[in-house]
């Protein structure tokens, strides 16, 4: 039995089999960052995985027009049905451990869970934040100010272009912290150590004693894998952009209702059912939208982890008893009548409505969340060769009519 196959890998010869094609065109594919390989014992062949030929296979014949797949080879996640790993720590073994939202960027960021270094604010860039946001008309989104507070902070920032790893976790320790120091204060005025307890006083009115429940959700938000705004972040660290520019590409993919902004539909479900009752709240937005927001997933076909780790936890809460009731109304009435798991933007978006949070607060825990997970990407994609992301375009000719 061969080396390639006694791992579970195949040859390239193989690999071109499978799919069809030749040899170099194998190899034409991981040059172009669309398949990854792994060199042989020998140091002279590559080895591919055959889950990934396979994926490659089906959808090479199953291509939609317009559509970009793009692989990336990356040591940060591991994303499959059902289960995520941060740098090959599972997800639920982080959260029994009891694991902070600072443990776990540390983690993505160095690889170790070691002790978590201060995510302080500071007064000089807080100097400039607070302002931008300020000056924001009466209309501006919670992800507008963060926008605007990201481009006051880089414009004084004289280490705005510092790419190592000290300087971008650094800058996003005090980026974070001054960011969610700008918005404004949602209830009592007060400072904990935590940065999720520093972001619930900003976003919850009441009980002020379950930020826990949203430094869990941080945890469980920080990263994805190849999501949308991970692929916008990675696509300006390939040209070499500073922190404050990747945090910038991350929030412009998050500003789209179909990422970061998904929970709201979810809190707006919750927010109805309160007043018409769950079968015309649901009865309505399948009308409206031909589907049930927080329902199914591209890869958690089976379930998504981090929906039943935050719902389990919100179940326990010492929250409004009768949201509590709300939202297990509508939970009861999808598994009766959809078989498609439930995703992360569901508990989310439960989250926000029993804490009495706006209907848009889970696209700031989102996007705070996840900026740690954008910075680690960065992080890595600066180690890889500059502006290698090259699509092909092809042009199409308009049509004309007579």
């Amino acid at each position: 039995m061969s080396t390639a196959a006694s791992t579970g890998r195949i040859s390239a010869a193989e690999a071109a089999t499978r799919l069809g094609v030749k040899r170099e065109t194998i190899y034409a594919y991981v040059s172009r960052g669309m398949l990854t390989s792994e060199r042989h014992i020998d140091g002279k062949s590559s080895t591919f995985d055959p889950a990934e030929i396979e994926r490659f296979r089906r959808g090479k014949n199953d291509r939609r027009p317009g559509r970009l797949e793009v692989s990336v080879a990356s040591a940060i996640t591991e994303v499959t049905d059902g289960a995520v790993s941060y740098r090959g720590h599972r997800l639920d073994d982080l959260v029994r451990a009891g694991h902070h939202y600072e443990d776990v960027a540390e983690l993505l960021w160095t690889g170790s869970l070691g002790t978590a270094a201060p995510w302080p604010s500071d007064a000089r860039v807080h100097a400039a934040v607070q302002p931008a946001v300020d000056a924001l008309v009466p209309t501006a989104t919670a992800i507008d100010q963060m926008l605007a507070g990201v481009v006051a902070a880089a414009a004084s920032d004289p280490f705005r272009d510092d790419r190592s790893v000290h300087g971008v976790t650094s800058s996003g320790r005090i980026l974070t912290s001054t960011i969610i120091e700008a918005l404004p204060l949602a209830a009592r005025s007060g400072r904990g150590d935590q940065l999720a307890e520093r972001l619930w006083r900003r976003l919850a009115r009441t009980g002020i004693d379950q930020w826990p429940l949203l430094d869990l959700a941080m945890v469980l938000l920080a990263d994805h894998g190849m999501a949308t705004s991970t692929l916008a972040a990675r696509l300006a660290a390939s040209t070499r952009s500073g922190p404050h520019a990747i945090l910038l590409a991350g929030l412009g993919a998050v500003a789209g209702p179909l990422h970061g902004a998904a929970s709201r539909a979810c809190h707006e479900l919750f927010a109805e059912t309160e007043i018409n009752g769950p079968e015309t709240a649901l009865a309505t937005v399948i009308q409206r939208d031909g589907k049930v927001p927080g329902i199914g997933h591209f890869i958690h076909r089976s379930l998504d982890p981090r929906h039943d780790l935050l719902m389990e936890r919100l179940g326990d809460a010492d929250l409004d008893p009768r949201r509590m009731d709300v939202v297990a109304s509508i939970v009861s009435l999808t598994a009766d009548r959809i078989p498609v798991a439930p995703n992360v933007d569901l508990a989310l978006g439960a989250l926000t409505y029993m804490a009495g949070m706006s209907p848009d607060a889970g696209e700031v825990i989102f996007a705070i969340a996840r900026s740690s997970g954008w910075l680690a990407h960065a992080l890595e994609e600066y180690e890889e060769t500059p502006i290698r992301f090259r699509p092909i375009g092809r042009y199409v000719a308009p049509s004309t009519t007579r």
